[in-house]
């Protein structure tokens, strides 16, 4: 009898694509750029799902001598297809500005 034909291959890791860059030009693509803008800060939840958070430097007031740090101004949870397509958006991506 012959062990190696039963013997278990090791698993090899599962990749998964990063499609953050992708997602930022998309999201900005469809909101538009905020006035204040800091930052997006994208992360990877599960099942193709993301989560993406708008930073936005605070309106300046100049009654105040210290520097306001900045804050979450939009935030969004988006489900991506597997080549990095936003399919959809809780709360919906629309243009900043724009009732609808």
């Amino acid at each position: 009898m012959d062990k190696t034909a039963t013997a278990d291959p090791k698993k090899e890791p599962v990749t998964v694509p990063n499609y953050t860059e992708k997602i930022k030009s998309q999201v900005l693509a469809k909101i538009g750029k905020p006035p204040r803008l800091d930052r997006l800060e994208i992360s990877r939840h599960h099942n193709g799902k993301y989560r993406v958070n708008v930073w936005q430097q605070p309106e300046p007031n100049k009654n105040f001598a210290v520097t306001i740090a900045p804050r979450i101004g939009l935030s969004y949870y988006l489900k991506v297809s597997d080549t990095g397509e936003i399919i959809e958006s809780n709360p919906p991506l629309t243009k900043l500005g724009s009732s609808a």
